[in-house]
């Protein structure tokens, strides 16, 4: 039978859950909730940091990469997130308290919804594990000017790099940062705030903004996270914006929870 990651601290976490919803019901604003805990929290004897005293930055070269603010941090073992959202967790829940979790290096986060007839509960888990590591560049190697190809190898080079220094487990926008700090800081430029005007029959469309980095001269590179695997839709998305932003070669880069992986993505033949 598995054991069960701090089994008395998250039990007595979950009796302040439960008694907060049980004395407030669902239907009141969250931070109505978050006062509730630190008072239910106290009142049980549990040491806690509340937020906004929780806020600390991601830093990478010197630069801030991101900011974590859990609404909680508990006995310092494990972070308490909490939510009231009528329709239920949504994934976007779990990673960001996935962050919190591997940010502050503990192995276990609470996520609560108090939007619900009873108090819901999720264990978000955190262990550090052997990635298998994929790159594919048989697509774009055609592509590959010697100038093309130089760029490519920083870009590679920057990006195995995060992953040895941070792992897995952060959430895309997370690794954009560190990505973008890291390419100026290897002398690539890049640029990030892309907006593309897509065009038919003649016609512009309406702007839209696009995530991914241009990278050097020639490199659309597009950073996500916790997927998988790099999947049919990264990579269709990324030739759309070959086409709409002229880039010559784009690299999608997922780090995965099981699998970090490159791929190349050369622009779809007309």
């Amino acid at each position: 039978m598995t054991e069960i990651l701090h089994k008395d601290i998250s039990f007595a976490v979950n009796g302040c859950i439960f008694d907060v919803h049980n004395n407030i019901g669902p239907g009141v604003r969250e931070d109505s909730y978050q006062k509730g805990m630190e008072i239910s929290l106290a009142h049980r004897g549990l040491p806690f940091i509340a937020k906004p005293h929780t806020r600390r930055a991601l830093l990478h070269r010197g630069e801030v990469a991101d900011v974590f603010e859990p609404d909680f941090v508990v006995a310092d073992r494990l972070i308490l997130e909490l939510k009231a959202q009528r329709e239920g967790l949504n994934r976007i829940n779990f990673m960001q308290t996935l962050n919190y979790v591997k940010f502050w290096g503990f192995s276990l986060g609470l996520l609560a919804n108090f939007a619900e007839a009873r108090a819901v509960i999720a264990r978000v888990p955190y262990q550090p594990r052997r990635v298998e590591i994929v790159e594919g560049y048989a697509f774009i190697e055609p592509l590959l000017t010697p100038s093309v190809r130089e760029e490519l190898g920083v870009v590679r080079d920057s990006l195995l790099d995060l992953h040895r220094e941070f792992g897995v487990g952060f959430w895309d926008t997370t690794y954009r940062n560190l990505a973008d700090i890291e390419f100026r800081h290897r002398g690539l430029a890049c640029r990030r705030n892309l907006e593309v005007t897509p065009r038919l029959h003649g016609r512009d469309l309406p702007s839209s903004p696009i995530t991914p980095l241009k990278v050097g001269s020639n490199l659309l590179v597009e950073v996500e996270a916790l997927h998988k695997e790099v999947t049919g839709r990264a990579i269709r998305t990324m030739q759309s914006h070959l086409e709409l932003t002229r880039a010559q070669i784009g690299i999608v880069v997922n780090f995965g929870r099981d699998r970090f992986e490159i791929r190349g993505v050369a622009p779809l033949k007309r």
